[in-house]
């Protein structure tokens, strides 16, 4: 197995670890998030979840930015089919970090600032614009991902 071939091993599951970090978050705990009717359970939900994901998110996705980065400069040229894919799987996984680091990131410390006892008025509106924002960034992350596999799939050609 050349060097080259483990990169794109550790950058592929990289991306998979991360646009499987949101889809389960999408999936699973954003949809469970909209039906909770209390604003302390949201809160303590909200909170419970942020203190797991926080560590792990953050690595994963900046590794799959970054893995991206490097499957275009491994690529035969940023014209060639790899190298687009490369590149196209880039931009996906930083307008997804763009979404999280200008939508997301903030409303998680804003929630985490939250008591249980005193929640605020407009907390629906705002789990909605995490919500939506959330599955926006979980979205991009899809095709990201499918172009690093076929970017990967593509190199030896």
């Amino acid at each position: 197995m050349t060097g080259e071939t483990v990169v794109r091993l550790i950058v592929l599951l990289l991306a998979a670890l991360a646009t499987g970090g949101l889809m389960v978050n999408w999936i699973g705990l954003a949809r469970a998030m909209e039906r909770l009717s209390s604003a302390s359970a949201y809160i303590e939900f909200h909170q419970a979840t942020n203190r797991t994901f926080d560590p792990y998110m953050p690595i994963v996705v900046l590794g799959a930015l970054f893995g991206g980065v490097a499957l275009a400069a491994m690529a035969p040229g940023v014209h060639s089919a790899s190298g687009r894919l490369a590149i196209l799987g880039v931009l996906c996984y930083a307008a997804g970090l763009a979404i999280s680091l200008s939508t997301n990131v903030p409303i998680n410390e804003l929630v985490a600032s939250w008591s249980l006892r005193n929640p605020p008025e407009n907390w629906t509106t705002v789990r909605t614009r995490w919500i939506r924002w959330h599955v926006a960034r979980t979205l991009l992350s899809v095709p990201g991902l499918a172009c690093y596999i076929l970017s990967s799939l593509l190199a030896g050609r």
